[in-house]
């Protein structure tokens, strides 16, 4: 296959797994970008998009319609799937999610480990699973109408621009705070253009103003950062946990159950674990 075409047909994957997994409350779209090797390329493309127009311009197409493919497709059938078989489905996104951590740990490496990355490592997860606690709801905006609806909706995708962009927090989970999850999968079932334009362009809105600030810092303090990334990662998949797979556990249940369950967690963390770790080899340059 011609090497370019091949190039091209990645990023578009990634873009919809990445995508995808972020109809998964607990499943972070920025943790999957890092996991994938293709974090730091799109953040480069949007920070400094002016100073190539047509180049960056290409890859973000490339990238959005993998994502919005992603989004639109396959975002239905993880959600049928979650229904029917919630912990198969949750066990898998966790191998996903711990499958891409020795990729990042070869990135802390390569700077020299001090007592302080360990103490970066730990504040990753603390941020995380604080942001975990914040009650589903809380800050409810889907209900209400005219302009001061429509201005909360420009809020709501700043909010959700920051959790796309920032790795270990979910859009899923920032949805629910935002009591707006629901609202958002009927959105995009009844293709409510309207509703989804407003919140794409103040989600657009809201990355290309925090993109700066995070290549700075991961440019000025790489090993640092890369250490509370890790934490990030580390951090969410306690949220997959709580959110999926414990309540997805039965009241009763008996040796029977705990073996089948038991043999089909580990065949499906393998899996999970196994692709990411596979994709994660293909990083961008």
């Amino acid at each position: 296959m011609n090497s370019k075409l091949k190039d091209n047909l990645l990023i578009i994957l990634k873009g919809y797994i990445i995508g995808s997994s972020m109809s998964v409350p607990g499943v972070s779209g920025g943790t999957m970008a890092i996991l994938l090797g293709i974090y730091d390329k799109l953040i480069s493309s949007i920070s400094n998009f002016l100073k190539d127009i047509k180049g960056n311009f290409l890859y973000l197409v490339k990238f959005g319609i993998g994502a919005g493919a992603g989004i639109c497709s396959l975002s239905f059938l993880i959600k049928w799937l979650l229904e029917r078989f919630p912990l198969p489905v949750s066990v898998f996104f966790l191998g996903a999610v711990v499958g891409g951590i020795p990729a990042l740990y070869k990135k802390a490496k390569e700077y020299s480990l001090k007592v302080s990355s360990g103490i970066y490592f730990l504040l990753g997860i603390i941020i995380v699973i604080s942001i975990g606690f914040i009650p589903e709801g809380s800050l409810d905006i889907s209900s209400g109408t005219g302009l001061a609806h429509y201005f909360m909706l420009l809020l709501t995708g700043i909010v959700i621009a920051l959790a796309l962009v920032l790795p270990g927090i979910s859009t899923s989970h920032m949805l629910l705070v935002l009591g707006m999850y629901e609202t958002m999968l009927e959105a995009i079932t009844n293709f409510d253009v309207v509703y989804i334009g407003i919140l794409g362009i103040a989600t657009l809105i809201g990355v290309f103003i925090i993109t700066k600030p995070i290549e700075w810092v991961m440019k000025t303090f790489p090993h640092q950062t890369y250490c509370m990334i890790i934490g990030f990662v580390f951090g969410s998949t306690t949220e997959i946990f709580q959110e999926k797979i414990l309540p997805a556990i039965p009241e009763s249940t008996d040796t029977l159950w705990w073996i089948g369950f038991g043999l089909m967690s580990i065949v499906a963390f393998v899996l999970g674990f196994m692709a990411i770790k596979y994709l994660s080899k293909y990083q961008e340059d």
